[in-house]
């Protein structure tokens, strides 16, 4: 019978991770074992662990990579599962993973699935997730694929938080990289696809992600996605596309521009085209969105969110360029 290792990376998710733990013991077949990768919490997510009998382990790296290897260190099973702290899992996640795998060709060395949105999610996550689905938000990439598409297909990565691997395929490729902010779990499926093994993504194994909460980590989140994607292309010489460096480009276009403003009045011109060109698209995309969610009040989020989405992306990768040209020099 497979036995099932499930971890779960913690840094003070108290206001989650209970109702994570709960969706576990719900489960149609339930894993063999729970283990927490904790950050060294200050807050009551240990002792909520504790109650639900999950074995404990502790990282002081501050990465969810480094959170993974040491729970890797202790896990048993001969599949290892992978989710969040603000996840809530659907009853029947797991068994359908196993069930997928058993009809699969057994080269398939992960099964993944969906992250939807979570349950009573609020109008700001909805915001979210209303923004991750337009093409100014990321649907082209994989990690918005993998919200939103409902066909079982190979892949080329799959979500941290939704991501189930055989023990033998996964060891080929540990440890995780814990010298990536975040991008691992891409990572460590570019390696696995670089040695012929394969993803297969199934729309019925399906966890409920939150979204961030608030403005603030949702500014986090884009400008520490961006370093990840850069020091993923660092490593790997790959994974990066044009698309991902258009924020970036618009606002330097329009640094130049406006500098140029001291040498050329008519620059004034351009700029105010420049920005005004952007503030209508994202405002157009914007009343799509409202209209397709029947989320008014998305009229005048959405815009706002756009922006500072866009901009800590750029801040981010711009962060990390010059981070590691200050280590070379």
């Amino acid at each position: 019978m497979t036995s099932i290792s499930l971890i779960i990376p913690t840094f003070n998710n108290e206001s989650t991770l209970r109702a994570c733990l709960e969706s576990i013991k719900k489960q149609s077949l339930a894993p063999n074992e729970i283990i927490i990768a904790d950050g060294y919490s200050t807050d009551n997510s240990i002792n909520i662990a504790k109650e639900f009998d999950c074995k404990i382990v502790y990282e002081n790296r501050g990465t969810r990579a480094a959170a993974c290897n040491e729970a890797l260190k202790v896990a048993q099973g001969d599949l290892i599962a992978f989710t969040d702290s603000d996840v809530i899992a659907d009853k029947g996640w797991l068994e359908n993973i196993v069930e997928t795998f058993k009809k699969i060709d057994t080269e398939i060395a992960c099964v993944a699935g969906p992250h939807l949105e979570y349950p009573d999610e609020s109008l700001f996550g909805k915001a979210v997730s209303a923004i991750y689905n337009t093409i100014f938000g990321g649907r082209w990439s994989e990690q918005a694929k993998s919200i939103f598409d409902d066909q079982e297909r190979f892949v080329q990565s799959a979500a941290g938080c939704n991501a189930v691997y055989r023990r033998e395929a996964l060891e080929e490729v540990l440890p995780f990289n814990e010298s990536l902010l975040t991008a691992e779990d891409a990572d460590i499926n570019f390696r696995l696809i670089q040695k012929g093994k394969k993803i297969f993504f199934t729309p019925n194994a399906i966890v409920y992600h939150q979204r961030p909460q608030k403005h603030k980590s949702f500014r986090n989140k884009s400008r520490k996605y961006a370093i990840g994607k850069i020091q993923f292309f660092r490593t790997h010489k790959a994974g990066l596309e044009l698309w991902h460096l258009i924020p970036l480009l618009y606002f330097l276009t329009g640094l130049f521009i406006s500098i140029a403003l001291f040498v050329n009045l008519w620059s004034w011109v351009g700029l105010v085209a420049y920005f005004g060109i952007y503030l209508v698209t994202i405002k157009i995309v914007s009343v799509i969105q409202s209209i397709r969610y029947k989320q008014w009040q998305f009229l005048f989020m959405l815009p706002i969110m756009f922006i500072e989405g866009h901009l800590y992306w750029s801040i981010g990768i711009l962060q990390e360029i010059f981070s590691t040209k200050k280590k070379r020099d």
